[in-house]
């Protein structure tokens, strides 16, 4: 993953609905949109891109055309967070 050149979207489907057997599909919902893949073992929760370019113009169009979307259930933009070491006995 390339955070300096995309913000990234997970995308929790629902089970049922019409992207969950073609997730790639995601992708069309603006032209912005890449597919990146699963997110680990959940099936219902999907991996998208964005490069910051367009981020800068359409991130909040984006968001909300995922939202709307059917079968999309939770929309959460990824954010880089630097993990705290655990103090070493």
């Amino acid at each position: 993953m390339d955070n300096d050149a995309y913000t990234y979207v997970a995308v929790t489907l629902d089970g049922d609905g019409a992207y969950i057997n073609a997730p790639h599909i995601l992708a069309t919902i603006h032209p912005s949109l890449s597919h990146v893949g699963q997110v680990g073992a959940l099936d219902n929760v999907q991996l998208l891109s964005v490069a910051k370019l367009d981020w800068d113009d359409y991130g909040e169009e984006v968001l909300a055309r995922l939202r709307e979307a059917p079968g999309v259930v939770r929309v959460d933009v990824q954010e880089l967070k630097q993990r705290s070491k655990r103090d070493e006995l």
